[in-house]
């Protein structure tokens, strides 16, 4: 429970330090944090996408 708290804690100063910075520069926060989500999404379906193939390579393997 404690590491999730920290993660929560985390993600929230990350996010105001966010609001910060793209305020002082003067760029939207929500577009930039919609392109942040984008990102992360991306990474997490390429990652499920090798961790598949791993699979797959292992099932072709063991049946041959």
């Amino acid at each position: 429970k404690i590491i999730s708290m920290k993660i929560k804690e985390t993600k929230v100063l990350q996010e105001q330090r966010l609001k910060e910075i793209s305020t002082a520069i003067g760029i939207d926060y929500e577009s930039l944090n919609s392109l942040l989500e984008s990102v992360k999404t991306k990474r997490l379906l390429k990652r499920n996408n090798y961790h598949q193939q791993k699979i797959n390579d292992v099932i072709e393997k063991a049946t041959k």
